[in-house]
């Protein structure tokens, strides 16, 4: 009994490992089987003239950039400076610009040739190209003045401060502030001016003092002492008072040639009114 059941177990264990040797054979039979569909498919696309040839360009790239030396190739020959200029000289940023290019035309650092420049007083924005096949062009684009600040600063049409070498004979709407206000004034000046409107009197200067007080002076010479509180609803006020009564009682004065035809200041820091200094003869 206990040999058939040793024979009867010694069966079974053949059989698996008949299976297991057949199963084994398949795989790898369907393996070499893929292998071989991978490699037909790969010797159909690779002999296809086109793919050859860009695969040929290609390695032929790699092997010549990793071989050369980029800053001999194609070295740079001009630099062309372009934009339209009233304050910046064409001539300085050609000599700002010039020692900053290295390499050659495939490797020239655009981005140190921009910063350079961007950063000078009157420059809003520089881009630079290349043009084939050994010339930089440089684009500058020049800030705009629209206010001047303080001592020596200028504002641009973009809102930017900036401070030039030269302060420029400007003819231009003046900013006095603390610092850092420069923007801020810039929109009140805006919206001042456009309140102004009906009475054709212009904005020459804004002074925003210690104590944060609005005092405003017209091209005329004339001083609107606005204060610190509620300027907007005094500047209102003074527009409506001007139209109604200050503007007839100028002409009157210089109809009868009065001394002291012209207005000095008006103070609008008051409640319920307002003062008026006229000019002495």
């Amino acid at each position: 009994m206990f040999n058939k059941n040793k024979k009867s177990t010694h069966i079974v264990k053949k059989r698996q490992a008949t299976r297991e040797q057949k199963r084994t054979k398949r795989n790898a039979k369907k393996l070499t089987n893929r292998f071989n569909d991978i490699y037909q498919i790969f010797l159909k696309f690779i002999w296809k003239p086109k793919l050859l040839l860009s695969s040929s360009i290609v390695f032929m790239s790699l092997y010549i950039y990793s071989h050369i030396n980029l800053d001999t190739v194609l070295p740079i020959q001009s630099l062309k400076i372009e934009g339209e200029f009233e304050f910046l000289n064409k001539q300085q940023l050609q000599n700002k610009a010039e020692p900053v290019v290295n390499g050659g035309f495939l490797n020239v650092n655009l981005s140190a040739i921009r910063n350079t420049l961007v950063d000078l007083p009157w420059v809003e924005s520089v881009s630079v190209r290349r043009q084939w096949p050994d010339t930089l062009l440089v684009r500058v684009i020049e800030q705009k003045p629209v206010v001047l600040w303080g001592e020596d600063g200028v504002i641009s049409a973009k809102g930017k401060l900036f401070s030039p070498q030269v302060k420029p004979n400007l003819n231009l709407p003046h900013l006095f502030g603390p610092q850092g206000q420069h923007q801020i004034m810039l929109k009140e000046l805006a919206r001042m001016q456009a309140w102004l409107l009906d009475t054709g009197l212009l904005i020459k200067n804004i002074e925003l003092n210690a104590r944060r007080s609005w005092i405003l002076t017209m091209t005329s010479g004339m001083e609107l002492r606005l204060g610190r509180e509620q300027m907007h609803e005094r500047l209102n006020r003074f527009v409506s008072v001007y139209k109604e009564t200050l503007e007839a009682e100028m002409l009157k004065r210089t109809k009868f040639k009065n001394a002291g035809h012209e207005i000095k200041y008006i103070d609008m820091r008051y409640t319920n009114g307002f003062s008026v200094a006229w000019k002495e003869a």
